[in-house]
């Protein structure tokens, strides 16, 4: 007798609502290991892409400058004025 006929006879015996209950975890045991494949996936991919050549480190200097200069870019175009001014 398999392990997947023994928790089907037991199964069986349950009331309807414990049978119910019972297939929410095998459920719930299917998405776990599904879960950790594909966040194995995540970290494979997220390693792999740190790795490319042209990734490089962004300093929190780097963003503020950007953004300085993206702000200066709003206030020297009047068609952004308005967009400017959301972002005050």
């Amino acid at each position: 007798v398999s392990v997947a006929e023994m928790i089907f006879e037991k199964a069986k015996s349950l009331p309807g609502k414990l049978q119910a209950e019972a297939l929410g975890f095998v459920d719930y045991l299917s998405r776990r290991g599904e879960a950790a494949k594909e966040a194995a996936a995540w970290k494979q991919l997220a390693t792999e892409t740190r790795a490319l050549p042209q990734v490089k480190t962004i300093t929190e200097e780097e963003i503020a400058d950007a953004i300085a200069d993206y702000r200066q870019f709003l206030r020297d175009d009047p068609k952004e004025d308005q967009v400017y001014e959301n972002f005050r």
